[in-house]
């Protein structure tokens, strides 16, 4: 496993329109850059999004994509898998906080956050310590 960001660039208060642009958008740049990604549904806070599993690599690097998380798409938060495992939840402040264990699961859970990519099915969510 590689060490990986998963975010997304959706808003609850986006039109469908606007949802599909802004996601083009970030499709494009990632490929320009030459990103290797997974497209997958997530949830956040209870919501279903789409949302990305970008592998970091020294010209995609988290930082970067965090950054632009927090400026360009206003997010809340994202989410850094370490090569390990482990999982950390990273805010705009700078802040991150170590979340568990990120594992694959066979269904879709009703009580927690999960990662879903489109490309695999494969179901991923965190397990705390």
């Amino acid at each position: 496993m590689h060490t990986t960001i998963i975010m997304s660039t959706d808003r609850p208060n986006k039109s469908q329109l606007d949802l599909h642009k802004t996601r083009k958008e970030f499709e494009y740049y990632l490929s320009r850059k030459g990103a290797t990604y997974e497209v997958c549904e997530g949830s956040w806070e209870g919501e279903r999004e789409q949302s990305y599993m970008i592998t970091l690599t020294p010209s995609v690097t988290f930082d970067t994509l965090k950054a632009l998380a927090f400026a360009r798409y206003s997010q809340d938060a994202v989410l850094r898998v370490a090569s390990y495992g482990g999982a950390s939840l990273c805010f705009s402040d700078d802040t991150c906080d170590f979340i568990g264990k990120f594992v694959q699961v066979d269904t879709i859970p009703i009580d927690k956050c999960y990662t879903q990519s489109f490309k695999t099915g494969s179901i991923y969510v965190t397990e705390a310590n």
